[in-house]
């Protein structure tokens, strides 16, 4: 809910927010495959600025993990 709720209430009712786009695609035009290419594009780009900053600060997830 608060993925979804939080750039609505930052942006108005015309913000067109990646996490809204999916939840339209869902709800409102019940367009499973697109909400779900929508949703892996999100894990996907997700995973590479995770695994981009990683790569940049010299640190490896198994230790940064571990640390948690």
């Amino acid at each position: 809910l608060g993925n979804y709720l939080t750039p609505t209430l930052l942006g108005g009712k015309n913000s067109q927010w990646f996490t809204e786009q999916i939840y339209t695609q869902f709800i409102t035009r019940f367009n499973w495959e697109k909400g779900a290419a929508f949703g892996f594009l999100l894990l996907g780009l997700s995973t590479a600025i995770v695994w981009a900053g990683l790569k940049l600060s010299g640190q490896k997830f198994g230790a940064v993990m571990q640390r948690s």
